[in-house]
This record gives structure tokens, sequence and C-alpha cells, in this order.
């Protein structure tokens, strides 16, 4: 098993990831975190991990970070979908927070590639008015990318040519053409 630095999240925290397939540098993968499953880019290989695996101590922790696989056009088109509903979280967050006169600042969110979780990043001291605009727009926007989905999977099915008379052959459970 490799192990790899991978740059995770709108802040840019570096992290130790392991992998079965050997990356490349700038390579964007998908990465399972304590936070749930995530989009990274590949940093640089961490070290030969098959080689100094004997040398571990007990009390180095093996990386909780786990490479799942290199990204796909899929999950790149996922990405840039997501994008879209997350800019409008953070302006909506944004300007409730104004109106309120709440003395945080939204900085930035990492949003995880089930599209249902919104992780925002604040400057300032939270309080009870600020924790609820958060919370009311991060359910808003797991709503409103549920709902999207959902809907998509119903007319498009689960990719190209999908959801068509010729179906995906695959047999998913959110294909509208598979006639499951």
């Amino acid at each position: 098993m490799k192990e790899y630095f991978v740059r995770i999240g709108s802040l840019g925290e570096i992290r130790v990831a392991s992998a079965l397939v050997p990356l490349q540098r700038g390579r964007r993968v998908v990465v399972r975190s304590p936070r749930g499953v995530e989009v990274a880019e590949v940093i640089s290989q961490a070290r030969d991990s098959m080689d100094k695996s004997a040398d571990r101590s007990p009390a180095v922790p093996v990386s909780v970070y786990r490479i799942v696989r290199p990204t796909t056009d899929a999950d790149e088109l996922l990405v840039k979908r997501l994008e879209r509903y997350k800019c409008d979280a953070i302006e909506s967050c944004r300007k409730r927070l104004r109106d309120s006169h709440c003395d945080v600042t939204l900085l930035d969110v990492d949003q995880l590639l089930d599209g249902g979780t919104l992780l925002m990043h604040f400057l300032g001291e939270m309080d009870a008015t600020s924790e609820r605009i958060a919370a009311e727009v991060a359910d808003q926007y797991e709503s409103i990318v549920r709902t999207h989905h959902l809907s998509e999977l119903l007319a498009d099915g689960c990719g190209p040519e999908c959801g068509t008379t010729a179906g995906c052959g695959s047999a998913c459970a959110g294909c509208s053409g598979c006639g499951v």
C-alpha cells in the first residue's frame, strides 16, 4: 500500500492518504475521510510504505484517509454541478449573516461528494443567531441538491444513454431505463 500527501478541502489541508494503486502528482482522487467522501488532489508520494511498514512503531497511527480511486468524468461533472449550488449557499448565508448583523464571517464551504453535506468555515465567535442561519442554509442546500439529484436520476438514469429504451444494462436501482 502506498501513502500520498493529498490537498483536501477549501482550506487546502494536507493529509496523508493510503492508496492501493500508484498515482501521479496533480491527479484528482476520491478520498474517504473522517468527514465523508471528498475530492482531493495528490501532492506527492509520502513514502514507500511497503518498505517502511516494518519500521512503523505502534505509536504512529495508520492513515485514516483512504484514496478510493482517481476521479472519473462523471465525478468531475458532479463536482461542477454541486459547485453551482455551493456558490448559491455561500451567497445566501453571507447575505443572511449581514442582514442579521452577526459578527461572524463565512470564509468558505467544503462540500462533500455526497452532495448532501456542507461544512462551513467561519471567522469569529459563533452565536445562536449565526448557528441558526448556518443550519438553515445547510438544510436548504441539502434539500435542493437531493431534489435535483433525484429528478435527474428519474429523467436521465445513471449516465449517458441511460433512461432511454436502450437502458444502461447495469440494473441499477436509480435507473429509469433498466426496468428494475
